[in-house]
């Protein structure tokens, strides 16, 4: 098993010659709703196919290069497969929400008259605190796991071409389990950076809020003294409010892309470990498999 997969792929990024030139076409790329995302995930997870072959190379100059014809269907491909993970954490999320909520008053209905239920209230509300920070857990658990199979999935059908690859739940799931630890880590230091860039960009919004409000209160005192000098002023304040807002923004599609790209080139580093150079068909097993059949033969 290899270590620093986080660290290597921040390497390959800074490394990589213009690279903060290249994150900052992909931000701006991220504010083009659908084709954008698709470009970016196809750019990336292309970027993260070549390092799992065992290829060691920068960030691609071009970002809309399309060699061998995929750069629009992997993208597609992961956009499908994100979907679908989040649809199975809504309906996830969803139920757990039933469960939790209907733990009160399923159990307060089967007393059946109002002096039972007034009885039953405290230790029906400490059951359902107590469900709900279970069911909450369990959640943020499974989350974590689909996150996992989402990154697996995108990584084998970007290696195979097909979007098929991507929902081989036994593949996926052999892969995890061969280096659980390693895509582990992957996604502990992917949930650190993402937790810092959203207080970061947090912080900056506060700054700008609270700076338009100290704005918005000095010029309402002027009242109705203003002069053209103080409307003038006004504008200028306004337009400066507005740069810098649209400037947060970038910055936080710059980070967001940023944060991605590490995540995505370190599951590339994590699946070069699994001899890809030597895979069959999708359905075959990987050699890791092969080698564990000969050793227990």
């Amino acid at each position: 098993m290899q270590r620093g997969y986080f660290k290597m792929a921040w390497s390959d990024i800074t490394q990589s010659p213009h690279w903060v030139t290249r994150i900052l076409l992909l931000a701006l790329l991220s504010f083009i709703p659908v084709f954008g995302w698709i470009v970016i995930a196809g750019y990336l997870w292309g970027w993260a196919r070549d390092m799992a072959w065992g290829v060691h190379a920068p960030l691609p100059e071009r970002i809309f290069e399309n060699a061998d014809g995929t750069l629009y269907s992997r993208g597609f491909f992961a956009a499908v497969i994100a979907v679908v993970c989040a649809v199975v954490m809504s309906v996830l999320q969803s139920a757990g929400g039933l469960i939790s909520s209907g733990s009160f008053a399923g159990s307060a209905f089967v007393w059946g008259d109002i002096h039972s239920i007034y009885q039953t209230v405290a230790p029906l509300g400490l059951v359902s605190g107590l469900l709900s920070l279970f069911s909450f857990a369990v959640l943020c658990a499974v989350s974590f796991i689909v996150t996992l199979f989402k990154w697996v999935g995108t990584m084998r059908m970007s290696i195979y071409g097909r979007l098929s690859a991507g929902f081989q739940v036994s593949r996926i799931w052999a892969m995890m389990r061969h280096d659980f630890k390693g895509i582990l880590r992957i996604l502990g230091m992917w949930l650190i950076v993402s937790f810092v860039v959203g207080v970061a960009i947090a912080l900056a919004i506060s700054v700008v809020i609270f700076a338009g409000i100290l704005c918005v209160s000095f010029f309402a005192n002027m009242g109705a003294s203003a002069s053209d000098a103080s409307f003038l002023l006004i504008v200028a304040a306004a337009m400066i409010l507005i740069l810098v807002a649209l400037a947060i923004a970038l910055l936080a599609a710059f980070l967001g892309v940023l944060a991605c790209a590490l995540a995505i080139r370190a599951v590339g580093h994590w699946t070069c470990q699994f001899d890809v150079a030597n895979w069959r068909g999708q359905d075959d097993p990987m050699p890791f498999e092969l080698k564990g059949a000969q050793t227990k033969g």
